[in-house]
């Protein structure tokens, strides 16, 4: 054998490469994020942003330019609803209005009162929480609130009571807002960034406007442009309606349009709820009816609040993913354009300055979307403190993982959410409930106020209230009337002609043209129905249909003798008509067999 040969043949297989380890372990990674699986929506969100997001975002410096890092606690409270206004617009009277009661520490006057941030949330008993110990309660999505310092924290507390309606949302109450340079100075806290705060976190934002006070502070003002982004959030109450007369509300409305149009910038019109949101009896109820459909919008939109508390969470975190990577994207372009040694103070100026130009740039080489980019004023502001150079370099991994969560893991939750949206408990509110009243209604699976009683009137007419109208008409000998004669009668109603046309529909069940005395009592019911409101049903129901049993018609047969003996008394007096109507349809069925 020659030499060395023996020594290879007994030689030990060569060890797998670092590479191949690698590609191996990372192939095992992808086959079990790919079987992974869920509990629910609120844990899939947790563990994506985890995995996928909040590793760029700490590479990146994210939670200095926008906002502190999410906890399990953003992704599994309750829904929130933040309420903001000016003093004595009616904040807390709402509060304790929902609730049925008043909450702990509550005091309510025409004067500002409330001068705390109080997240009103439920537990087993009536409790007080300062601010300092809130923030450090991990079930509580309250603990980033800690980096606003003691001068805010002292201003805000956490009241806890035992109540139905609390079981399914937190309520967030505001101080009142109030107009002046010295009221912003005298917070000691930047009072918009906590209102920007809240308002990123929360599910629904109630502006609340006292109808004698439509002016825009200063403050107000600001803390408006501070929640740019959360304008789908956002939900105009014009309380204590009931305090004006109906031309008085029309101006009133429009001036409020009016000043909302200059404050927030979107071509759509704001939603406006309008009524009287407090127990007191109204002073003015010109407008009753108004104002039910109004609250009755409103209190549903509360109660259905944790059904989309799903989406609303995935849809805050797929804007926040995007907004992770095009900063990503942004700060390595920075990092790059940065000289190695002369002129970074210069060059960093200059970048700053062209923020715009370079968002182009970046959207142009990336296919990313300029309107996923940042406020551009805002961001040229926060990089006059930092030093390009520092960025750190954009890991590809990293990015890989954010696009993988968005393509393939993302749309995983999306199929979850109908199951998460039927297992989800409405609201339990005392101003509404899923068995309508007269009063209330709650306006779901397509139920309104018009519709929800709709089952009273699909029964069969009362024919004796129409015989009159329809004897006028003048019947011919087969007891109809033709649909020109008619025609006279139905647009008496003034309803459009395209209602009539359904109207006639419905009741010309025979399809003859001509209405019979029960097709004609069919028509005038329908009319009566359509006149209050009410919605006409799709086809004649069942129940409507004329009666088609023998004893039935022995009823109808009844009926149309009557009709008759109406037409002959005016010819043949009372008595007289009522004993020949007989023996006159006796002689016409006669005539009938002999024919």
């Amino acid at each position: 054998v020659p030499q060395g040969v023996g020594r290879r043949l007994h030689a030990a297989p060569a060890a797998p490469s670092a590479g191949h380890m690698l590609k191996w372990l990372h192939g095992d990674s992808k086959r079990t994020k790919a079987n992974r699986v869920f509990g629910d929506v609120s844990e899939g969100l947790s563990k994506l942003y985890k995995e996928s997001v909040l590793p760029l975002e700490s590479d990146h410096d994210f939670h200095s330019f926008y906002s502190p890092a999410l906890t399990d606690a953003d992704f599994s409270a309750r829904p929130m609803v933040l309420l903001i206004g000016q003093y004595s617009s009616g904040k807390s009277t709402f509060i304790r209005h929902l609730l049925g009661r008043d909450y702990p520490g509550l005091r309510i006057g025409p004067e500002p009162t409330t001068d705390k941030f109080v997240a009103v949330c439920h537990g087993p008993s009536d409790q007080v929480i300062p601010g300092n110990a809130l923030v450090v309660d991990k079930n509580m999505p309250f603990t980033q609130l800690s980096h606003f310092g003691n001068a805010f924290l002292s201003r805000f507390e956490c009241a806890r009571l035992n109540t139905a309606t609390l079981e399914g949302l937190t309520l967030i109450d505001t101080p009142g807002i109030l107009s002046g340079e010295k009221q912003r100075v005298q917070r000691g806290y930047e009072f918009e960034a906590v209102v920007k705060w809240f308002a990123d976190r929360v599910d629904m934002i109630l502006m609340l406007f006292d109808v004698a006070k439509l002016d825009i502070s200063d403050e107000f003002r600001r803390t408006i442009v501070g929640m740019k982004g959360n304008d789908h959030k956002i939900h105009i109450v014009l309380n204590k309606a009931d305090r004006c007369t109906t031309p008085q509300l029309m101006r009133i409305y429009g001036a409020l349009m009016w000043n909302l149009g200059k404050v927030i910038d979107t071509p759509e019109v704001s939603r406006v709820f309008i009524g009287s949101f407090w127990d007191e009896p109204l002073a003015n109820d010109e407008q009753r009816k108004l104002f039910e459909s109004e609250e009755n919008d409103l209190y549903t939109y509360l109660a259905q609040l944790p059904r989309g508390a799903a989406v609303r969470k995935l849809n805050d975190l797929i804007k926040r993913a995007r907004l992770a990577k095009v900063h990503a994207y942004l700060l390595d372009y920075l990092k790059r354009k940065m000289p190695s040694m002369m002129g970074k103070d210069k060059k960093q100026r200059e970048l700053i300055a062209n923020l715009v130009t370079i968002y182009k740039e970046i959207a142009q080489e990336r296919c990313l979307a300029l309107g996923d980019f940042p406020d551009p004023r805002m961001m040229q502001e926060k990089f006059k403190n930092c030093h390009f150079s520092s960025f750190s370099k954009l890991d590809k991994k990293k990015m890989e993982e954010l696009d993988d969560m968005l393509a393939t893991e993302v749309p995983k939750l999306f199929k979850m959410i109908p199951t998460d949206q039927d297992t989800a408990e409405a609201v339990t509110l005392s101003q509404v409930s899923a068995q309508a009243s007269p009063f209330a209604v709650m306006k779901v699976g397509g139920q309104t106020e018009t519709s929800v009683f709709q089952q009273t009137y699909l029964v069969r007419p009362n024919v004796d209230e129409y015989v009159a109208d329809f004897q006028a008409l003048g019947p011919n000998d087969a007891g109809k009337v033709s649909g020109q004669k008619a025609k006279g009668k139905l647009v008496e109603s003034k309803l459009p002609s395209n209602v009539l046309h359904r109207i006639w529909t419905l009741a010309d069940y025979d399809k003859d043209g001509s209405l019979t005395l029960y097709e004609f009592s069919l028509a005038m019911h329908f009319i009566k129905m359509k006149l209050d409101g009410y919605d006409l049903p799709p086809a004649l129901p069942p129940a409507m249909l004329p009666p088609t049993s023998e004893g039935n018609e022995e009823e109808e047969q009844e009926t149309h003798e009557e009709v008759s003996a109406q037409a002959l008394r005016p010819l043949l007096g009372g008595s007289a008509a009522g004993a020949l109507t007989p023996l006159f349809f006796a002689l016409a069925a006669q005539s009938q067999r002999w024919a």
